[in-house]
């Protein structure tokens, strides 16, 4: 393995022996012959992929996928039925709760005794225990044992222990779920301190948006199919977008060109325009399909069209909708940056706009007026066409990504290193 690559993982597999009777678990232990008295049940079957020396890769998939199998095997705790694990440098992992401490050791008894199978001396440990301890920030229960704490609690000491080990592997499988606003926020700055330093970090989470800030890369398990490994925003939508087709038990089929024809007589756009917006955003679009988004556009504070906009200009957002039946619904609009976080946006609920009632065959144009105060750069538009927010649960007629890419062009004379700019003022007071 390079020395650059920090995991190798190889036609990784895990599979666990079912037996339908207790007793023929002995049975099989003293069969002589081939025959089997259990059924095989694969958690985990042939997961390739590297993560290089100071990459953070985000492991995604929907609930009994193999993510918490795949990381005890790279962590160690669990053998492999097949394939092979490669991992270079000292590995510290938050996996399930609590997992690892001695529920009748107190806090500082499981700090230096985990402290020494992460493989720090007692030196180390001494000058980093008070580090610990005011991160993990339990007071008096740090000499309390474990077996009291709350669920909270554990994880608070759990993180500090294994963020100040300062790991060259850090792998973390839904920790941040549990905690109270300034921990995580606490939490997820110091993963961006590991990203600093040239740490290796696999992140499992249920929340898309942390996958897309936090990875570079993303890996998607799916049992019974291949393994996906590609861009994190790439991965992360493919993921919602099954999801959500999934939820509504059909995707959006794109308009031929006899059906744009004819929804172009009521949209104001042209059938090329119609098809060509179809086909350039179909890989990541799901939902009914029942009212379509046909058309996206950006305007300039001229109005036109335009891909290119000045720092803090009023710009135009026009949605093109066709319904193919009638339904009462809700459009979302979304800014989205380069690495696909939320920035700002729109809909009709924020702005207090009346849901639409569309009618079968009917074309609709919604309107977004908002200024773009953003930083220098690439951002994209995502649209959502869905049931109102009252509704539960939500049903998805459709939603784009890259509805439309732009660019926000130099700021000029505004200094700034916020993807937003409010235009603040400041103040200093004399006190004496």
């Amino acid at each position: 393995m390079s020395s650059e690559t920090a995991i190798k993982v190889e036609n990784l597999g895990k599979c666990y022996q079912i037996f339908a009777k207790s007793h023929e678990r002995l049975l099989q232990m003293l069969a002589r012959d081939h025959k089997r008295y259990f059924s095989e049940f694969w958690a985990l079957r042939d997961v390739s992929f590297t993560v290089e020396r100071g990459e953070t890769v985000g492991i995604i998939g929907r609930n009994g996928s193999g993510k918490s199998t795949l990381l005890q095997l790279i962590c160690g705790t669990l053998h492999p039925t097949s394939g092979t694990v490669q991992t270079n440098g000292r590995i510290t992992a938050l996996l399930e709760l609590g997992a690892g401490f001695n529920p009748e050791f107190t806090g500082r008894e499981n700090v230096y005794f985990n402290g020494a199978v992460f493989g720090m001396g007692r030196q180390e440990l001494d000058e980093r225990y008070d580090a610990i301890a005011a991160f993990a920030d339990i007071g008096r229960f740090i000499d309390e044992p474990v077996k009291t704490y709350s669920s909270g609690m554990l994880v608070r000491l759990a993180f500090a222990l294994n963020i100040m080990a300062e790991p060259d592997i850090f792998i973390v499988d839904e920790a941040l779920a549990v905690g109270d606003m300034n921990f995580k926020a606490k939490c997820m700055t110091a993963i961006k301190r590991l990203q600093e330093r040239g740490a290796s970090i696999l992140f499992v989470s249920h929340d898309m948006a942390s996958i897309k800030s936090l990875c570079a890369r993303a890996v998607w398990l799916e049992r019974n199919a291949p393994v996906r490994v590609g861009p994190a925003s790439n991965i992360v939508n493919q993921f919602v977008k099954l999801m959500r087709t999934e939820e509504n038990q059909q995707s959006v089929i794109l308009p031929s060109e006899p059906l744009a024809e004819n929804v172009a007589k009521s949209s104001r756009i042209s059938a090329e325009e119609i098809l060509a917006f179809g086909r350039r955003v179909d890989q990541f679009r799901y939902g009914t399909g029942e009212v379509k988004i046909i058309n996206a556009e950006l305007l300039d504070s001229a109005g036109r069209s335009t891909t290119a906009v000045e720092f803090n200009e009023e710009v135009k957002i026009n949605i093109y909708l066709h319904a193919q039946c009638s339904k009462l619904v809700s459009v979302v609009v979304q800014i989205l940056d380069d690495k696909k976080n939320n920035i700002t946006g729109a809909s009709f609920r924020t702005t207090d706009t009346p849901y639409l009632q569309t009618e079968s065959g009917g074309g609709y144009l919604v309107e977004c007026r908002i200024n773009l105060p953003l930083l220098e750069g690439e951002y994209s538009i995502f649209v959502q066409v869905a049931s109102p927010a009252t509704e539960s649960p939500t049903t998805y007629y459709d939603a784009v990504n890259d509805a439309v890419v732009f660019r926000i062009n130099n700021a000029g004379d505004v200094k700034t290193r916020s993807k937003v700019y409010l235009f603040p003022e400041m103040n200093v007071v004399n006190l004496d």
